[in-house]
């Protein structure tokens, strides 16, 4: 039965970037397979097990309040199943979140990490194929081109390359500053290996915000690296090839851009920098705006978490009870959108939550240094960096209820608890 549990939690972990494929039609609302897997896991586990309604999760108490807030506004809307579908939404991410936390008191952090990160190596071949199938003609479930029928934008089962490089950057980011301090789930070539394909997925995917993210991640490595090396006079033969490696790199990708003019123009369409169209750039600040505009209009009661695009729809005098019509008029940036789904007061818990799970996180990973456990200390930073940085790419996106993003969160509450459970017991056992 344990067998089963594994199979289904890397279901969950695996399929959480599904948009397109394998995923239940109820009503107009698609019922993801990562919840359909958690659903199972759930059922399974409390026939087999008695503790099935313990569970432990950071800042509960800010979290429920700011749930109420947004059970509470579900009625503020002209479109009441769109609101009832995102509040249900919202309660599968959680049952998600408690599918992984159980996994994780039966099985040992390293099993549980081994198989999310899995997850992501599955997806980042699915990706890479996609790529070379379409090489030779076979176009899969490609959704956007970088050349028409010739070179595609990958984008593997997610709706389009954009959410599919949102979800690797997970990955990347945990695997990056998990090597980097030496932390090892696999053997270390077949790490690198799954690191590597990762990075390549995202730059296939050419999301310009997942490449200028990882880039990013690189350069302040890159820039620690160095400042490190000129005060200590001292590099490792494997940093300082790292380093030749990582300018040459940078050097050619971007001199080739500065100097091929109609790649430059690709790489900038939709910014509008060197009179390229800036048909990208505006529509992201029209969204935005949208947002801020009706929660100017009811700062205090918000429109619950499905209200946005209706509330948007309703500013411009149009109503909508489709759910294919009210996609027209979603927002932009997960935090104004919380903000005007929760009106201001359930905002402040909201934030309130989120400032709990770091604090707890850097917390915990400080007492787990002193206390001589580096790996686990190492394992709870990697998390939260790529924590940030979801968040962070999520400004430029809608919809905070992303199942990736809650299972990362639910993958750190789950280790959190882990290593503080593990902290206690070998601080009993000394007094």
């Amino acid at each position: 039965m344990r067998g089963m549990l594994k199979i289904l939690i890397f279901l969950v972990f695996v399929t959480s970037s599904f948009d397109i494929l394998l995923n239940l039609n109820l009503g107009g609302f698609n019922v993801r397979t990562c919840y359909l897997a958690a659903f199972a896991f759930i059922f399974i586990y409390a026939g087999q097990f008695k503790d099935a309604s313990r569970f432990r999760f950071i800042g509960i108490g800010s979290f429920l309040i700011w749930f109420l807030f947004i059970t509470a506004f579900v009625w503020n809307t002209q479109f009441l199943m769109r609101n009832i579908g995102y509040v249900a939404w919202l309660c599968f991410n959680m049952f998600a979140c408690y599918a992984i936390y159980k996994y994780s008191q039966l099985k040992s952090a390293n099993d549980l990490i081994r198989i999310y990160v899995l997850s992501f190596f599955v997806m980042a071949l699915v990706g890479l194929a996609q790529f070379m199938l379409s090489t030779v003609g076979i176009h899969v479930l490609i959704t956007m081109w970088w050349k028409i029928n010739k070179i595609p934008r990958v984008n593997a089962l997610s709706y389009e390359p954009s959410y599919y490089a949102t979800y690797l950057l997970i990955g990347f980011v945990f695997l990056y500053f998990t090597q980097r301090r030496g932390i090892w789930f696999f053997k270390q070539k077949m790490q690198i290996l799954i690191l590597s394909t990762v990075a390549i997925a995202i730059f296939l995917s050419t999301s310009r915000m997942g490449i200028l993210f990882m880039v990013s991640i690189l350069l302040y490595d890159f820039a620690k690296l160095m400042i490190r090396a000129l005060f200590t006079w001292r590099i490792s033969r494997v940093n300082f090839f790292i380093a030749i490696f990582f300018i040459g790199a940078m050097a050619t990708v971007v001199g080739r851009i500065l100097i091929d003019e109609k790649q430059r123009k690709l790489y900038l369409a939709g910014t509008g920098i060197e009179s390229t169209a800036s048909h990208s750039k505006d529509a992201r600040i029209w969204q935005m705006n949208n947002v801020l505009l009706i929660f100017q209009e009811s700062p205090i009661v918000g429109y619950s978490l499905g209200g946005i695009a209706p509330a948007i729809a309703k500013h411009y005098s149009n109503k909508t009870t489709d759910l294919k019509k009210a996609k027209e008029y979603e927002g932009l940036n997960i935090f104004l959108e919380v903000l005007a789904a929760s009106g201001i007061f359930g905002f402040l818990f909201f934030c309130s939550w989120l400032f709990q799970l770091f604090r707890a996180n850097i917390k915990l990973s400080g007492i787990l240094r002193l206390h001589g456990y580096a790996r686990e200390s190492g394992i709870l930073d990697a998390l939260r960096y790529a924590l940030i940085a979801e968040l962070l790419i999520l400004v430029l996106s809608q919809n905070i209820l992303r199942p990736y993003l809650w299972i990362l969160i639910g993958v750190t509450n789950a280790l959190y608890f882990r290593f503080k459970d593990q902290l206690n017991k070998v601080s009993t056992s000394q007094s």
